[in-house]
């Protein structure tokens, strides 16, 4: 390892200085690495989806499961790309998968399928891959570099990381669907839609994250060996020693020296004539205790001040005290014992929750909206039914008494899209004056579906969810409805609500 061509600096470093190196190197070289991670999870994930093809239940579920498992197949090329690319040697990818072809034996894939398991997978995966140690060397080199360095924390925040980047995918394609068109709240949309597109928008998520994952890793474990083998003191010699050879010293530097050598020899015989002089035991030893005499070498002093007499003083404490004394030292070395703990990883616990929150937000928005409309409309003017949605008119007097006669005379004479908004207007007049459901002006034809499901019975509100199904492609989509299906409504109309008296 030439430390020499490290395209870095090279200093003691906090994990938290690490990471955010890592990100500046990822985002360097971001497109080589996601090239280099494409390449191992693709192949992967085909895999996958012929393997799950023999598996009961869904196939996506499955395949999400082994792409999951499998995670740290796909990281060892940029590890390898990595390493080399540090140290200014930027090989192609096909020399990258060829050395990642001769060092994955089947012992080490088995030790790299199983750091799926490790909160520090990728600062312990450069032990296995770039040094070569497996099993208890492996495992006693690993306790070296982990000894008093925590970097499970970088886990912890790539897996919330992660599933945010999945919710945001998700969110996106559920906010390109126009508001016409969306039949399911986001929460449906997000949990009950077909797998496919939840295990796509996860696989692109680790491909985003993936990158920066490795690279705040690496740098963790190239720290942690700055701090161990004091590779900035080694950097520092050597250049020290690069300046002193490119120095030309001549014939100054040569006599400079020989004068040097000269006045140190001369010196080293004058003081040898002086101490041959008393070489005498008897009279050294007279001299120094002249020396030991005098008073600038040193000299006792005793003084004496006033102190108090020491008295014991005897203190008893009651049980109870010394109980709540051990209490009190038990709880302050708890603290003491958490702190650290507490202070490592609390700022990414409360971003994980912040994440939470507003996860919940996003999938329970259009309730807490519906309920935010409902009570401010409450507030000001109490219950007042909506009288024109989506421009119709719902006053009970502008229908007419026998509302399903009147559509089914509309269908007989091939008027279908008269009749359907004839029953739609009139099911909503009857939603709103006779049952008192809180429809706002505001609300989309999903919104009124979501208020349906929620206040009436399951009959009820499977019929207006069809009705409303049918009605969208009449209206918006301008196709012409079965006139079966149109009198199949017409007649679960009639009986869930019948001719209004």
């Amino acid at each position: 390892m030439n430390l020499e061509r490290l395209t870095v600096e090279i200093r003691p470093r906090t994990p938290w200085e690490a990471i955010d190196l890592g990100f500046i190197i990822a985002r360097r070289w971001y497109w080589r690495l996601w090239y280099l991670w494409l390449v191992g999870a693709v192949p992967a994930l085909l895999l996958f989806l012929v393997v799950t093809t023999l598996l009961p239940l869904s196939v996506a579920k499955w395949c999400l499961i082994l792409f999951w498992v499998g995670k740290p197949l796909y990281e060892p090329p940029l590890l390898i790309w990595l390493s080399k690319a540090l140290f200014g040697d930027r090989q192609p990818y096909h020399q990258i998968l060829q050395e990642f072809k001769k060092i994955m034996t089947v012992k080490r894939f088995c030790y790299i399928l199983a750091m799926r398991l490790s909160l520090s997978r990728s600062f312990s995966m450069p032990v296995l891959l770039l040094e070569g140690l497996e099993g208890k060397k492996g495992r006693q080199r690993l306790s070296i570099l982990q000894d008093g360095y925590e970097p499970a924390f970088l886990s912890f925040a790539s897996f919330f990381i992660e599933l945010i980047l999945t919710f945001t995918i998700m969110s996106l394609l559920y906010y390109l669907v126009p508001e016409s068109l969306r039949w399911i709240d986001f929460g449906d949309f997000i949990f009950t839609i077909d797998s496919w597109m939840i295990l796509g928008a996860y696989v692109l998520s680790c491909s985003i994250f993936a990158p920066l994952y490795i690279c705040s890793g690496f740098m963790l474990y190239i720290s942690r060996r700055v701090q161990l083998e004091a590779w900035d003191i080694e950097i520092g010699f050597k250049r020290i020693r690069q300046r002193l050879f490119k120095r030309k010293n001549g014939l100054k530097h040569t006599v400079i020296t020989l004068f040097l050598v000269m006045t140190i020899f001369s010196g080293f015989g004058t003081h040898s004539d002086a101490y041959a002089k008393i070489s005498d035991p008897e009279k050294a030893k007279e001299i120094i205790g002249e020396v030991l005499a005098d008073r600038k070498f040193g000299e006792e002093v005793t003084r004496y001040h006033w102190v108090p007499k020491d008295r014991e003083e005897k203190v008893v404490d009651s049980t109870w005290a010394e109980a709540w004394q051990e209490l009190l030292e038990s709880i302050a070395q708890l603290f003491e014992n958490i702190g650290p703990i507490i202070g490592k990883y609390g700022k990414i616990a409360l971003l994980c929750f912040a994440g939470i929150v507003i996860i919940i937000l996003l999938l329970k928005h259009t309730h807490i909206r519906r309920w935010l409309n409902a009570g401010l409309a409450a507030g000001k003017n109490g219950h007042k039914p909506v009288e024109v949605l989506f421009g119709m008119d719902l006053r009970p007097e502008s229908l007419p008494d026998d509302l399903g006669k009147a559509c089914l005379e509309l269908l007989n004479s091939g008027r279908k899209r008269e009749a359907m908004s004839l029953l739609y207007r009139g099911t909503l007049s009857r939603l709103v004056n006779d049952h008192g459901l809180d429809i706002l002006a505001s609300f989309t034809e999903n919104e009124c579906c979501q208020e349906v499901r929620s206040r009436r019975p399951t009959v009820e509100a499977n019929f207006f969810d069809n009705l409303t199904s049918l009605w969208i492609i009449t209206a918006y989509g301008h196709r012409d409805p079965d006139g079966n299906h149109c009198s199949d409504l017409v007649d679960n109309w009639q009986s869930i609500y019948g001719a209004k008296s």
